[in-house]
């Protein structure tokens, strides 16, 4: 027997609404735990609460590490895309 689906929408009772933050926070740590252990893979998590408390999760020692990574591949992602665009513009242009 399993569950129904929980529509999405605000919780609009503030303690129903905490409850289900907290537990779902929970929950969400436990699976990027699991999975940086069970795939050996690099985790990061934040969350933020509605009154701004943060929560984190970091499968290396630190999250400055992993938010380091995250940079040096988001803007070497940037980087190779730029070029193709600037290429492209001018191959359309020549045309």
């Amino acid at each position: 027997m399993g569950r129904g689906r929980v529509e999405m929408k605000r919780i609009e009772n503030k303690i129903n609404r905490q409850v289900t933050f907290s537990k779902r926070r929970a929950g969400l740590l436990k699976k990027a735990h699991e999975i940086s252990i069970l795939c050996d893979a690099e985790v990061s998590l934040i969350v933020f609460s509605h009154k701004g408390k943060l929560f984190e999760y970091s499968s290396e020692s630190c999250m400055e590490k992993v938010l380091e990574h995250y940079e040096r591949y988001s803007y070497a992602e940037k980087q190779l895309k730029v070029p193709d665009s600037h290429v492209n513009a001018q191959t359309n242009w020549t045309m």
